[in-house]
């Protein structure tokens, strides 16, 4: 049989590239398309065609529709600029720098699906209201309480996420988009992206217990309350002044330092202290422990071991593979239960939700169905 042969837009396969700031080298080597082709594909006098495996190969690592590149009409997404604090003074690897435009695109598409099905249900999100001062970490960390509403909240433990759960759907109810992306090594925990509308809190979960994501959500939270996109590193670990900051904010919010000085008692274990302030506060034991270290009542090396423990006892996902279960934790359950209240009504299409979803199955999107709305 005789392959396919499809004629693509050498002004279009130029653009996507450099979107990506990707090397023709490096997309040659991810395509297996020898780099002389590559190269002259982007040549309007070139006579240089694909077959329809190999424009469907180049099209999946610029992340895009393969008919993108068969029109002279181009595309830009909607992508606020990046603040990178990933705590390296200069990051110069192509690679690294593809996974995080990967990452990058990834979310905005969710963000930009999660839009769609809003339209469907004829539902218009609110405009993101927090606006931080970035000066007083106190006064900005009791906005942000008031703003989600803590002291009126019941939260509870779902199996051992550790309040985790009951603190991103809080945040998700307030149109904050809120995503879990596993498996990447970009030299990050998490990422913020602000829009107006449905700005995106992305944690990067590889490592990361349940009870430790809580504070990475949280700081992320503060960055996009302070108007800003950016890519963090290590947060514990940084010298950088706004990380150091989004840290202070973020212990205030989950920890505040008035009920430190009622419930911590220094004659008590760490563990105990951890134990009683959690029973009054509902958040994580990460998170209450991370509090203690930035208010300078235990040392780092107690913080690192206490850590290590936890992270030694608890797991950080479901203990389950297969794709309704990354759904349960990529999306959480505001986004699922939007997607499949578009489904009941009709709005939108089986397919286009399991699209949506990266499923495969009815039945998985009937598990999620079950696991959100039972």
């Amino acid at each position: 049989m005789t392959a396919r042969l499809v004629t693509h837009s050498p002004k279009a396969f130029s653009h996507y590239r450099e979107q990506l700031s990707l090397s023709r080298e490096l997309l040659a080597k991810k395509t297996s398309i020898p780099l002389e082709k590559i190269s002259k594909a982007e040549n309007k006098n070139s006579n240089t065609v694909f077959t329809f495996i190999q424009l469907k190969k180049i099209a999946e690592v610029l992340l895009i529709p393969e008919f993108y590149l068969m029109s002279n009409t181009l595309q830009t997404p909607e992508i606020p600029n990046l603040i990178d604090h990933r705590n390296q003074t200069e990051i110069n690897d192509e690679e690294i720098d593809y996974q995080l435009n990967k990452v990058t695109r990834e979310v905005v598409k969710n963000r930009e699906d999660l839009l769609y099905t809003y339209d469907c249900l004829n539902v218009e999100p609110d405009n993101f209201k927090i606006e931080l001062n970035g000066e007083d970490s106190l006064k900005d960390a009791f906005t942000i309480r008031e703003f989600l509403q803590v002291s009126e909240t019941k939260f509870k433990v779902d199996g051992g996420d550790d309040y985790y759960k009951s603190w991103r759907t809080l945040v998700e109810r307030k149109d904050i988009l809120v995503l879990e992306i596993s498996r990447q090594k970009i030299g990050s925990e998490g990422m913020a992206l602000y829009y107006p509308i449905l700005p995106i809190i992305t944690i990067l979960s590889s490592g990361q217990s349940n009870s430790r994501k809580l504070f990475t959500m949280i700081h992320e939270l503060v960055h996009l309350g302070l108007r800003e996109s950016s890519i963090d590193g290590d947060l514990l670990k940084s010298s950088l002044k706004t990380e150091q900051y989004c840290n202070r904010v973020a212990g205030y919010v989950l920890v505040p330092e008035t009920a430190l000085e009622k419930y911590y008692d220094s004659g008590c274990s760490l563990t105990d202290n951890i134990d009683n302030i959690r029973r009054v506060l509902k958040v994580s034991k990460q998170a209450i422990a991370i509090q203690l270290k930035l208010t300078g009542r235990i040392t780092q090396t107690e913080l690192t071991d206490y850590m290590d423990y936890l992270n030694h006892k608890n797991s950080g996902g479901f203990g389950k593979s297969g794709r309704q279960y990354t759904a349960v934790n990529k999306f959480g359950k505001v986004y699922l239960q939007q997607v499949i209240s578009a489904v009941w009504d009709n709005n939108l299409s089986i397919n286009t939700a399991m699209e949506m979803l990266n499923l495969k199955s009815v039945e998985q999107l009937s598990y999620l169905e079950q696991k959100v709305f039972g």
